[in-house]
């Protein structure tokens, strides 16, 4: 007898071909049957006439690694319909925790806020295995951060890892790609990551291609040297063999728009070469990222502490202010030459006294605190000890339209789930705002959008069981309308889409109508370097 028999949905099946009408069938957590008409009994029967059904969607791009333990739910992404995360990217995971723990809690703490050392773990077994045993309501694919090794071989140094740093990181590497996680992501312009040079991370891709995992990157730049910093990533992946994911592709600041273009014929171009690439973008003009990121490299190469102590001497913070408004770095330029303080936001603040400032933009909480815009920055870098974030409105919609239509694009939502502040409504948002009102503006077919959430991030992380609805795959599914839409916004991003009918994680359904069910039959999944034990298909 089948679980769950679902009847007459319109089955987009994950490859881009037309909708189809057909009944799915599920059983012990898989697909057992597709196509019209199943005569099998069922213990639970949904009518799905006019409803669209998909394989589950596959949030390409997340920093959701610790929300998944606090917030089993995980209601952000299960209430969009998505049925498993990627994390640990940008160079940020909670694990593997070697040397000073401190110095891997400082650096996640930047971008992710306040957080607890029991969410940190010494591998991605001691991680695999806390989220196993506590259930999550989606399926996770985790990577590991660059920043983990370089922070438990060298710490902050500004320098090249020597040999034995190097193998030391290596080792680490080798150490988690056997346990399961999917790959190493980077995090070229934070440090410590940004202080890396060629052969370290030659050395750590060429790990990768080893073990058969993924490379992705947060390049050097996205603005004046977004071209050179795809050149960067391009040469990297060829001269390792890795497959590469490259992550959030966009243009910053109004002097760079157009560069997108260029960027994708770069990608096209490695491809036909050889090269396997590919990208993950999220649906929104704006980006967002942790408050350090106004600061130039340099200014972090001790330590965050050695630079909040700085922050007492006059003298260093008028220096500070002019790198920080007008300064350029290799990798880095300012944002605030490129886009003005008008254009950053303050997001995300831990400390009760920057409370208020939460929702303003930097010349807004000026006038509010009587004071330059540069002075707010030392206010929230020292009460929240660089855990605050922003919101950046950098990126134009002819560049994010581009890039979200374009074959090789997967959707990520680069979410940074925090419990304070207005997040950036892409956590809350994302999916159903490509699949509904991107779908309604003509940018692209229901089919294609489809596809980018679903078989091409699972044929790009090797998740083989995933993706596509045929008999034999793990059954992930979403049921929506084609009422499907995003209501999330900068002003009020937490508020759910509509549209979305049931979602189930591995034959399990997290939700209905719109509400969550509270079950958890999401698991941390492990990278199969094992092709026969892929389904057939």
């Amino acid at each position: 007898m089948l679980d769950v028999l679902i009847r007459q949905a319109r089955v987009i099946d994950g490859t881009s071909a037309p909708w189809f009408v057909s009944d799915v069938g599920l059983e012990n957590g898989k697909i057992v049957w597709l196509g019209p008409n199943c005569p099998l009994p069922a213990r639970q029967t949904l009518d799905a006439t006019h409803l669209y059904l998909s394989p589950g969607w596959i949030d390409s791009h997340t920093h959701d690694d610790t929300a998944v333990l606090l917030q089993p739910d995980h209601p952000c992404k299960s209430r969009q319909g998505i049925t498993t995360v990627v994390v640990g990217n940008c160079s940020f995971s909670n694990y593997p925790l070697a040397g000073d723990p401190a110095l891997l809690m400082h650096h996640y703490q930047a971008l992710l806020g306040t957080t607890a050392e029991h969410l940190f773990f010494a591998d991605f077994q001691a991680y695999q295995q806390r989220l196993n045993q506590q259930g999550a309501a989606v399926n996770v694919v985790s990577l590991v951060g660059h920043a983990a090794l370089r922070l438990a071989a060298m710490g902050y140094s500004q320098r090249p890892a020597s040999p034995s740093e190097r193998l030391q990181m290596c080792q680490m590497l080798e150490t988690q790609l056997q346990q399961g996680a999917f790959g190493l992501s980077l995090g070229l312009v934070y440090p410590p990551g940004a202080y890396a040079d060629s052969q370290e991370l030659l050395e750590l891709a060429q790990g990768v291609a080893r073990n058969g995992a993924l490379l992705t990157a947060h390049v050097r730049s996205y603005e004046g040297g977004l071209l050179e910093s795809v050149h960067e990533f391009l040469d990297l992946l060829e001269q390792s063999g890795a497959r590469g994911l490259l992550s959030h592709l966009q243009a910053a600041g109004a002097p760079n728009w157009g560069k997108v273009e260029e960027a994708l014929t770069l990608l096209e171009t490695a491809r036909a070469r050889g090269i396997d690439v590919s990208t993950d973008m999220y649906p929104y003009p704006a980006g967002s990222s942790s408050v350090l990121q106004l600061l130039p490299p340099s200014a972090q190469q001790q330590g965050l502490e050695v630079l909040f102590a700085k922050l007492s001497d006059p003298a260093f913070c008028a220096d500070l202010q002019t790198a920080t408004e007008h300064g350029h770095e290799p990798g880095w330029e300012s944002k605030i030459r490129l886009i003005g303080w008008e254009n950053v936001q303050i997001s995300s603040v831990t400390h009760h006294d920057l409370k208020p400032l939460e929702g303003k933009r930097f010349t807004e909480a000026a006038d509010l605190l009587e004071c330059s815009p540069f002075q707010v920055l030392l206010k929230v870098l020292l009460l929240d000890r660089g855990t605050s974030n922003m919101i950046l409105f950098q990126l134009h919609e002819s560049d994010l339209s581009c890039v979200m239509k374009h074959r090789l694009h997967m959707l990520g939502s680069d979410s940074i789930p925090r419990a304070e502040g207005k997040a950036h409504p892409r956590t809350y948002g994302s999916f159903p705002r490509l699949l509904g009102r991107m779908v309604k503006a003509g940018l692209l077919p229901l089919e294609e959008a489809v596809r980018k959430v679903t078989s091409l991030p699972a044929q790009r992380f090797g998740l083989w069981d995933r993706g596509l609805i045929r008999p034999g795959m793990q059954a992930d599914l979403c049921l929506f309308s084609e009422d499907l839409l995003d209501q999330a916004t900068f002003q009020d991003p937490e508020q759910p889409p509509v549209g979305l009918h049931a979602v189930w994680v591995n034959g399990v359904q997290i939700l209905q109508q719109g509400g969550l069910l509270g079950n958890h039959p999401g698991r941390m999944l492990s990278h199969n370097l094992n092709p026969s034990l892929a389904p057939q298909r």
